[in-house]
């Protein structure tokens, strides 16, 4: 298997961690914070469960994306989609993309330079 030398490794890494950690941080400050505030008006609040985890967070994403309700969910489904708008749909997708793209150059890294094994 053909390795990349690790500096640019590192190189293109730290791009895709940041693209998803600001566009998570824009999901959340966004897209959850409209939909959250709408809920709020009509009586229905985040679960409490989620406090302080974030867990909502990827779970809100999955139903902008999939644009319809499952019936067995531990988020309300129907008043996020009333509530979401076409930006969050972007926003949603964009978030769950940089994340595959993070989990792809972390296995890389995994497995191509022994990173789990190695002891600084």
């Amino acid at each position: 298997m053909y390795k990349i030398p690790e500096i640019i490794y590192f190189i293109v890494s730290l791009p895709v961690l940041i693209s998803y950690l600001i566009s998570t941080l824009c999901f959340t400050r966004i897209s959850m914070k409209h939909i959250e505030k709408k809920m709020r008006e009509e009586g229905i609040h985040e679960p409490l469960w989620d406090k302080g985890l974030g867990i909502r967070v990827s779970m809100y994403g999955k139903v902008i994306r999939r644009q319809k309700p499952v019936k067995a969910t531990i988020v309300n489904d129907e008043a996020i989609l009333r509530h979401a708008r076409p930006i969050d749909l972007i926003l949603a997708r964009i978030m769950h993309i940089s994340f595959v793209g993070l989990m792809l150059i972390i296995a890389y890294g995994y497995f191509a330079y022994d990173l789990g094994n190695r002891a600084y």
